[in-house]
């Protein structure tokens, strides 16, 4: 009894004292605390004393069994990480002049049609300045969409050009299945188009995008390790859920429960939006807790330095980031982050474990939602194919500011086996031609602009990926992880 083990230490206890201890369960911890007062003699008001920090005396004690109890998987590797190209950072050549732009867009469509003429056709490509030699002929044209209206018929007429000229597009609504498709060709989008030549018009009976593959392996890494991904954590904020935060970040130390999969953990990768930002909206500073950007910043720096020593964190900047408006953006300089992170650019392309990764914040999303009435922000999922399927990440121009750099960062040259983004603050993942997409939610509350939309956020909601069984799994920390 700790009666006893208190009088073997040669110290004198008065009758109160003896009774409370006889009800204390806490025998090995408040025999340290006793001792430490280095007391010989205890009356009531000593003992009262000591047990007023009881419960912080339990809880430190919970928490030093369950972390000796966890034994990190990912601790033993050594992160297997490869930046491929891609990234705008220290390679910005604009000057924001008109031949910026002319070559650009030049520079856009070359490669989105050279996509686009390794899919097979049993007609024959024509360029736009030949088609009036071809009335009659079924023809190929690769272009891109300078106008679509509806015409008095209600069919579909599409303004085309490529490089040699301009040329007119009817896609007829008796043709269902076309009209149907047609309503997600929105601007500048580059496509080929198949049908016959008549004159002065082109009566469409296929459209196709650059696309992905239809046949892909899905890859899986050799080691069992995990991704975490986030996004929209908009520290700073007087909307940021920093409870569900603190829970996040005791499930990564294995202090709350699923302890194998969070012992699996080796990368955190965010996609942008990693502090809310000063003035990027009206009356923003209304809804800042801190209005500092540097303090903002330096609140991500304290969540990566509580961070296991092992886990290997990457970070893209979003539109509230302290970076250019324009994308690509380049990665957020080391003025504003010291933590030890790898930063990239938006968009960024990494080799993570053997899988390649695009992270793109998603600001486009939101003038593709606006484009094709089919979409919306219940399901980010569906918006991120439709990016996929055009191999770019902000098609229509002017919906997303663009800088004109002379090679357009914002084309997807390679295929990548995941697809990260965030930036609408909902929760959403699919599979498209063999690469998964997940867009990774938020740590902010609900805003005042989002109430108004009637947009409901999915916060503190965590994707993990488990790079060896490829499964993707959620950890709802709002309700408990």
């Amino acid at each position: 009894m700790l009666v006893e083990k208190v009088i073997e230490k040669g110290i004198r206890i008065s009758v109160e004292v003896e009774e409370i201890l006889k009800k204390s369960p806490y025998d090995d911890k408040l025999l340290e605390e006793i001792l430490k007062t280095g007391k010989k003699y205890l009356q009531k008001e000593d003992i009262e004393k000591i047990m007023e920090n009881k419960e912080r005396i339990l809880e430190k004690r919970v928490v030093i069994q369950k972390t000796s109890l966890f034994r990190p998987i990912a601790k033993e590797y050594s992160p297997d990480m490869e930046i491929l190209g891609g990234d705008i950072t220290g390679n910005s050549r604009t000057t924001g002049g008109v031949e910026d732009f002319i070559e650009y867009f030049r520079n856009r469509y070359k490669k989105l049609s050279a996509m686009l003429r390794k899919i097979d056709s049993k007609y024959p490509e024509i360029e736009i300045r030949n088609l009036k030699k071809c009335i009659g002929q079924n023809v190929k044209i690769i272009g891109m969409v300078a106008n679509k209206k509806e015409t008095k018929k209600n069919n579909i007429l599409v303004e085309m050009e490529d490089l040699t000229g301009i040329f007119k597009v009817v896609i007829s609504k008796q043709n269902e299945r076309l009209f149907e498709l047609s309503e997600k060709l929105i601007l500048d989008d580059v496509v080929a188009i198949r049908g016959k030549a008549l004159d002065g018009l082109l009566i469409a009976d296929d459209i196709e995008w650059p696309d992905m593959r239809v046949t892909r392996e899905k890859k899986i890494a050799e080691r069992d390790l995990a991704i975490a991904y986030l996004s929209d954590i908009h520290f700073g904020s007087n909307n940021f859920l920093a409870e569900y935060f603190e829970k996040f970040i005791s499930w990564i130390k294995g202090e709350n429960g699923a302890e194998a999969l969070a012992s699996k953990l080796k990368y955190i990768i965010i996609a942008g939006d990693i502090v809310d930002g000063i003035g990027i909206y009206p009356n923003q500073e209304k809804e800042l807790l801190v209005t500092d950007i540097y303090k903002q910043y330096k609140l991500f720096d304290d969540f990566v330095s509580r961070l296991p020593d092992y886990i290997e964190v990457i970070a893209i900047p979003g539109n509230h980031d302290a970076v250019r408006r324009g994308e690509p953006t380049p990665a957020l300089e080391k003025d504003l982050i010291s933590a030890d992170i790898t930063s990239l650019g938006n968009p960024s392309n990494i080799k993570i474990e053997g899988l390649k990764h695009l992270i793109y914040h998603g600001t486009s999303m939101d003038s593709m939602i606006s484009a094709i009435s089919s979409l919306s922000y219940k399901a980010p999922e569906k918006v991120m194919e439709e990016l996929l399927k055009r191999r770019h990440l902000s098609p229509i121009y002017g919906g997303n500011q663009i800088v004109p750099e002379k090679t357009d960062y914002l084309v997807l040259s390679e295929e990548p086996d995941i697809f990260h983004t965030g930036h609408i603050h909902k929760n959403g993942y699919g599979q498209y031609r063999g690469t998964l997409m997940v867009n990774s939610g938020t740590f902010q509350a609900r805003t005042e602009f989002q109430i108004k939309q009637g947009h409901m956020p999915t916060p503190a909601i965590v994707p993990v990926y488990e790079l060896k069984t490829a499964r993707l799994k959620t950890l709802n920390f709002a309700s408990g992880g």
